[in-house]
């Protein structure tokens, strides 16, 4: 019978989740960060993206600090990392939200080192306990969309950060004795392969985490607590499926299969046909099971290969990381162009329909102004419907009131369909990323054969035969 996690063991990996978490929970967030700040989608994705460099560029020198004496490392990050999400909340613009961004991922990082490290030295090896910590920081990852929605909605999206800052009660309830050094992980040639493709599904994921969440909110008007509710599907199929063991022969086809439901997924949201939130369920499934196949494989077969120090976990989180940042760069500006775009054809049928609509010429002249006004107030993004019709209705005469409904929702199905094939492209861009970690997962095939990391060895890593000498 598995041994019951210890209670600090349990603080640990949360600790993982939070930090791994915070990499996307500002996502349904971004729509208030964006009105209350004035900002471009393109500088408000600077809050994800800063965070997500400074921890994917940091977490492998915090690696070495970890070794030395992982618990004091652990304990100052989670007080970087509550100070930062103090100052995050109490930010007065989108630079100070930014730097103060970078600070927490600076935390986050030696938070990750220290935990992992910590983990390890409790659970005896690097192997052990990726099971735990990287369960964990999928399932962060997935779910932080819905919760930064669901505080957004109900409260704001300053307590995001707030209610981050209690962390800081862990430090005494987590704190060990000195624990001994892990048995040392295996030795081998390097292989990049499990990085890389834990780099492109990354990326890809970006589209689950932020083009599809700005295109419920910003495209097709949900609230943030409705779109959170949209956007849990993907960590719950992701919950469902990773309750199932891979086969027992071929857990690389496990995490092929992974690969391709995760580009599957972010295709399909590519071509949907109309502007339905429930046309993006089975989408999210496909995601959300192909997150849960392909990283648990990914994970366990980077410390599984020329892991002596541990080092490898921890590259697994900059790779994720990495691949988040490189999604964002490359998928959102291309959001940008295809917005205006889409804007414009947009605007061009709204004409189209105001010049056929059956009212005065005074009513569509004041309808179209106000239109105008919405247009420059969105600043580039696709603009609110309800506000200008609401001013034109109240001064209207009651017997265009009727023609005045009939229009507004012309337009607003007119705007709705611009957004949808506003994020085609990306969603299409993200499928390709994706799919393109079945690259690097048929060279793993190709020189491991299809069995896949923890096939070949007992599921009790092997005690050596030497003591394991000091890490530098």
């Amino acid at each position: 019978m598995a041994k019951r996690p210890s209670k600090q063991q349990l603080i640990w990996a949360a600790t993982v989740g939070v930090v791994l978490a915070d990499s996307s929970i500002v996502t349904l967030a971004l729509p208030d960060v964006l009105a209350e700040y004035d900002a471009t989608v393109f500088g408000v994705s600077w809050v994800l993206t800063a965070y997500n460099i400074v921890l994917a560029a940091t977490i492998l020198p915090m690696v070495r600090f970890a070794r030395r004496r992982p618990e004091r490392l652990w304990a100052v990050g989670i007080m970087a990392f509550a100070g930062a999400s103090l100052a995050c909340a109490l930010a007065s613009g989108p630079a100070t939200l930014i730097v103060a961004r970078c600070v927490q991922a600076l935390g986050g990082a030696a938070v990750v080192a220290g935990a992992i490290e910590l983990l390890a030295r409790d659970l005896g090896s690097h192997r052990k306990a990726a099971r735990m910590w990287g369960a964990v920081g999928t399932l962060g990852l997935a779910i932080g969309p819905a919760i930064g929605g669901v505080l957004t909605e109900v409260l704001s999206w300053q307590s995001i950060f707030l209610l981050q800052v209690p962390l800081l009660a862990l430090v005494p309830l987590a704190l060990k004795p000195p624990l001994g050094l892990p048995e040392r992980g295996p030795e081998g040639p390097n292989e990049a392969a499990p990085e890389f493709a834990l780099g492109l599904i990354s990326a890809g994921l970006t589209a689950a985490l932020f083009l599809l969440v700005v295109l419920l909110t910003e495209g097709w008007g949900l609230s943030p607590i409705a779109a959170a509710a949209v956007v849990t599907v993907i960590p719950v199929a992701t919950i469902l499926v990773n309750r199932l063991e891979p086969p027992p022969l071929g857990s690389w086809i496990w995490a092929m299969a992974g690969a391709i439901a995760v580009s599957g997924g972010l295709l399909a949201l590519g071509v949907l046909p109309g502007a339905s939130a429930d046309l993006t369920l089975l989408p999210q499934i496909l995601i959300g099971a192909g997150l849960a196949m392909v990283l648990p494989v990914l994970t366990a077969a980077a410390v599984d290969v020329n892991d002596p120090d541990g080092s490898r976990a921890a590259s697994t989180i900059a790779a994720r990381h990495a691949g988040i940042v490189v999604g964002i760069l490359l998928l959102t500006p291309l959001l940008n162009t295809q917005l205006t775009d889409q804007q414009q054809a947009g605007t061009d049928a709204v004409t189209s329909l105001l010049l056929d609509a059956p009212l005065s010429p005074e009513t569509k002249v004041r309808i179209a102004s106000e239109f105008d006004d919405a247009l420059d107030d969105a600043d580039g993004r696709l603009p609110e419907v309800g506000p200008p019709f609401d001013s034109v209705r109240a001064a209207a005469p009651p017997d265009e009131a009727t023609a005045i409904t009939d229009l507004e929702g012309g337009v607003t199905e007119q705007l709705e369909r611009a957004a949808t094939h506003a994020f085609s492209l990306p969603f299409m861009g993200a499928a390709l990323l994706a799919a393109l970690a079945l690259v690097p997962i048929g060279l793993l095939i190709r020189s491991h054969g299809h069995e896949g990391p923890d096939r070949n060895r007992p599921k009790e890593d092997p005690t050596p035969v030497h003591p394991p000498p000091p890490y530098p």
